[in-house]
Formats: C-alpha cells, sequence, structure tokens
C-alpha cells in the first residue's frame, strides 16, 4: 500500500470496480478482496479529492457543484465506507489520455499542498493512473467505479476527521 503524507488522517483507501451498489456494499467490511481488482492508497481526503479530480478533469469549478453531488456513500455510516464515484468522474479519467492524467496529478498535488497535504507528484500519477485504468476498465464492462475507505484512529467523513 503506498501512502500519502498526511498526519492527519490515518486511512486505508481502495479504489475498484463492481457490477452495482449491492455488489460494492458486500465489501464495506472488510474491503476488495482478491475478486476485485484494486488500486489500495492511503492518508489523503478522499472526499476533497475526488471532488477536484472531477472539477479538474471537466473544466468544472470547484466551487460549483457537481451535477451528482459528489460521491455517493452506498455502505456505511462512518467507517469503513464505500463510496461510488461520481459517473461524470469516472468518465472523465477514462477518457483521458496520459498527457491529461500527467496535468490533474499536477494540479491535484498543488491543491493538497495548499490544504496541508504534502503528495508526491510520482506518488499522485501512479495513483491517478491506476485509478483510470480501473475506470476505463469499468467504462468498458459497464461496471461503476467505487472507493472503500477505512479509517484507523480517526473517522473520516466528508473531507474532515472527527475524534
Amino acid at each position: 500500500m503506498a501512502s500519502l503524507d498526511n498526519d492527519d488522517v490515518s486511512s486505508i483507501i481502495k479504489f475498484f470496480a463492481a457490477r452495482d451498489n449491492t455488489i460494492a456494499s458486500g465489501v464495506v467490511g472488510s474491503g476488495p478482496g482478491e475478486d476485485f481488482e484494486s488500486a489500495t492508497y492511503g492518508n489523503f481526503d478522499v472526499w476533497s479529492t475526488l471532488e477536484e479530480w472531477e472539477s479538474l478533469l471537466t473544466d468544472r469549478e470547484l466551487e460549483q457543484p457537481t451535477a451528482a453531488g459528489g460521491p455517493d456513500v452506498v455502505a456505511g455510516s462512518d467507517s469503513p465506507l464505500v463510496l461510488l464515484v461520481s459517473r461524470d468522474l469516472t468518465e472523465a479519467l477514462a477518457d483521458a489520455d496520459a498527457e491529461a492524467l500527467g496535468g490533474l496529478a499536477e494540479r491535484w498535488s498543488v491543491l493538497r499542498a495548499e490544504e496541508g497535504e504534502a503528495i508526491d507528484d510520482e506518488l499522485a500519477r501512479e495513483l491517478i493512473g491506476e485509478v483510470a485504468a480501473l475506470a476505463a476498465d469499468a467504462v468498458r464492462s459497464r461496471n461503476s467505479l467505487y472507493c472503500w475507505v477505512c479509517c484507523r484512529g480517526t473517522h473520516l467523513y466528508r473531507g474532515s476527521t472527527r475524534e
């Protein structure tokens, strides 16, 4: 598991694809296992990240609400959670070429740094590349992209940590 440098959040984040919310909900307790291809990372604000990626890839102002309202919680009420990544973001990641993904990684690193999250550029490129590959597979197979979030020691809820 790759970890991004953020002392405020101790979390495991796994992106994966599933046919529907019912199947994705089934992994809430332990996360996606070997039956799912996944990209595993940790210690970054997943709520802000998903909003920022969608904003940057769709040229939407960050303050402008997304049409779908951001990621939906499909399972869990605190930690762990399973989030449904918006269809707009899934398709934007799937359609992005290497240059667009590299630009996304650079701009995302800057945005996270402004919020006090140090994200290594190489790691940002790796994460975004792996999630984009999962998104492309999801779109091709008519699945949806999900994110399993499990926090250790703190509880992650919509962009903030709670004790």
